[in-house]
């Protein structure tokens, strides 16, 4: 309330009492030209707290699930990647509009520390709500501090990776996640059976693997192995998100915790099959990031100390589709002219690739 003095104008005597009025009267008795401007009531204002208390709570672990998320939405695997499909969403042209207009998750922890709750869209609060919250509360990540590594290394029985890792986070299902609590009844009664494996993969891969009750159907598995070093050697360098804490180029190795049921191994005894979901749950994960300029360092160390390296290992990796591409380079070799200096050495390099192949 505002207090008005009496006026001291003929008929108006000094000695009268204030008058009270209130302020949302003055600001309309105003005119415009010094009218006070009065923000308006922030839509989702409730969802931008438990955001921001998120945020708070383990920034690391929320940027990371948020960099799983945008991976496998970018994707263009992105049907099968992005599984189960955010809530409140139709399209995916939708999501990829609403992730264009999202601010860095540092930028946002920033604005809403000075209470600007302004700055996002409608779309992206809700985005955001759905990834960082709603779905957290059935699996969400807590990030380790680096001087807990070793300890986790001797809590799970395991060697120290020869490259260590950026980052590790601890995957916790809620109270609302069926598959961990169809995993957790497993586990119970096969207290024996439990074993630990490590897969390497692309980070795209992961969100179905954490999210999805129907990950390994239409005939899916997934190879784990018992060397945590193979595992990274598997798993490919993605593009993260930039400015991320995270790196900008990521790779990933998960630590699956799984239920041993008679499933297939390798005649060695150091990868195993995995072809049902619910004996399995991702424990931990390990993130290795990188800078652009430090990928791109050891990309080029790597070439000038084994030059053909890559190639020999595509062609051991990929030997049927060597074999394919020797005998394509043959057949049209054959098709040209003998005396073409050309074609002879097209044929050279089909008969070598062929023979790489059949090796």
């Amino acid at each position: 309330m505002t207090l008005l003095s009496g006026a001291n104008s003929v008929g108006y005597p000094s000695q009268m009492p204030a008058k009270r009025i209130s302020w949302r009267r003055l600001v309309a008795l105003l005119p415009n030209s010094i009218g006070l401007s009065l923000k308006p009531v922030t839509p989702h204002l409730r969802d931008l707290h438990l955001v921001q208390r998120r945020l708070q709570d383990d920034f690391l672990g929320c940027e990371a699930l948020w960099t799983i998320f945008m991976a496998a939405a970018w994707s263009y695997r992105y049907r099968t990647r992005l599984r189960p499909f955010p809530s409140h969403w139709n399209t995916i042209d939708l999501v990829f509009n609403t992730l264009g207009d999202a601010p860095r998750l540092e930028v946002l922890q920033q604005q809403l520390m000075h209470c600007d709750y302004q700055a996002c869209s409608p779309n992206v609060v809700r985005l955001l709500t759905d990834i960082l919250v709603d779905q957290a509360d059935r699996v969400s990540l807590s990030s380790l501090r680096p001087c807990e590594f070793q300890e986790l290394y001797a809590h799970l029985g395991m060697s120290p990776p020869k490259q260590p890792p950026t980052q590790i986070f601890e995957v916790r299902t809620g109270k609302g996640n069926e598959k961990g609590e169809a995993y957790a009844s497993l586990r119970q009664e096969n207290k024996e059976s439990v074993r630990l494996g490590f897969y390497g993969c692309k980070l795209e891969k992961v969100y179905a693997l954490l999210n999805s009750q129907n990950s390994l159907d239409n005939g899916k598995y997934l190879e784990l192995t018992c060397d945590i070093n193979e595992a990274l050697a598997r798993s490919k360098p993605q593009a993260g998100v930039g400015g991320s804490r995270c790196g900008s180029i990521l790779r990933c190795v998960a630590v699956v915790e799984f239920v041993f049921q008679d499933n297939e191994t390798s005649r060695d005894k150091k990868q195993v099959i995995i072809k049902d979901a619910n004996t399995m749950q991702v424990s931990y994960l390990l993130l290795y990031g990188q800078s652009c300029n430090e990928y791109a360092m050891e990309r080029q160390i790597k070439l000038m100390a084994e030059p053909a390296r890559e190639l020999l290992n595509w062609l051991e990796r990929y030997h049927k589709k060597a074999i394919s591409l020797g005998v394509g380079l043959l057949i049209v070799s054959s098709m040209a002219h003998f005396g073409s200096t050309f074609f002879r050495l097209l044929a050279r390099t089909g008969f070598y690739v062929f023979k790489r192949g059949i090796l």
